[in-house]
């Protein structure tokens, strides 16, 4: 009995909806959709930027950073379906969390990190030219990779209010970023007097990529914000095994968003289809 016990533990901690699995294929469709068009874009990304004629660009830092996480989870998300389906690990399981986590933290802090550039370049020219280095990224990246990999071990203790407050705090500051870009945008410049007013080809690149990045960052994380209250609230089946995996689904799709702007920014993918 006590051995039948444990294996039911074990089984219950990889494999917690062995009658309704649906929800967890979802989730794994998912993924290799994920990996399918993910990984060649932020692959494409990270070469590009690596191999660089000149040095790499301060503004290109976090979009490396970015780049090279997507990649890493893309190529070792297939141990999630393998330890479902073959290996039923209690100790993988808890990496696949470990792991999950590296997705679900550095994407949107990466993210965040890259609206905040954009923010300072529009708002703030002035202190935008003052720490517009290299070394100044390379300076906070400690900060941010440290803050990623804590949130990594609170997935694995299941702190599950952790990754919901910082959905919500980076929600709002993207927001203000957003809308101050464009109260930016659309004061006139000096001198425009009753002039129309032309919009600095920059800035408004700078309004699209935070506006695209606002858009994904909400529909990535909002779902899973808005599934947690519900965790006592309904039956455990309908949590886990339905709920859950859908909210998750939704936070691992769009990785080659990010990549896919910057190569369209460097010319290397077309944005109008040529005539």
């Amino acid at each position: 009995m006590n051995s039948s016990s444990q294996n039911s533990s074990e089984e219950s901690q990889w494999n917690p909806c062995p009658s309704s699995p649906y929800g967890v294929q979802v989730f794994f469709v998912v993924e290799a959709v994920n990996l399918l068009f993910g990984l060649p874009v932020n692959a494409w990304t990270v070469w590009l930027i690596s191999h660089n004629s000149h040095s790499i660009q301060a503004s290109e830092v976090f979009t490396l950073n970015l780049a090279l996480l997507e990649c890493v989870y893309s190529l070792l998300s297939f141990l999630r379906p393998l330890n479902y389906y073959v290996i039923k690990s209690t100790s993988l399981y808890t990496f696949n969390l470990f792991f999950y986590g590296l997705l679900s933290a550095g994407r949107p802090l990466f993210q965040a990190c890259v609206c905040l550039e954009r923010y300072l370049g529009v708002v703030h020219p002035v202190s935008y030219l003052r720490y517009n280095s290299v070394r100044t990224r390379l300076c906070t990246l400690p900060l941010v990779w440290g803050l990623i990999l804590s949130l990594c071990v609170c997935n694995i203790w299941k702190l599950v209010l952790a990754f919901p407050i910082l959905f919500l705090l980076l929600l709002l500051l993207q927001a203000y970023c957003c809308v101050r870009i464009l109260q930016v945008l659309c004061q006139p410049g000096p001198g425009d007097g009753t002039r129309k007013h032309k919009v600095d080809p920059a800035k408004k690149k700078a309004f699209i990529t935070v506006l695209v990045i606002q858009v994904m960052m909400v529909l990535n994380y909002l779902p899973m914000v808005l599934v947690v209250p519900l965790r006592g609230r309904l039956s455990r089946h309908s949590y886990v095994c339905q709920l859950l995996p859908a909210s998750l689904s939704f936070s691992v799709f769009g990785s080659f968003i990010q990549p896919l702007m910057y190569l369209m920014r460097r010319g290397k993918f077309p944005s109008k289809a040529k005539g």
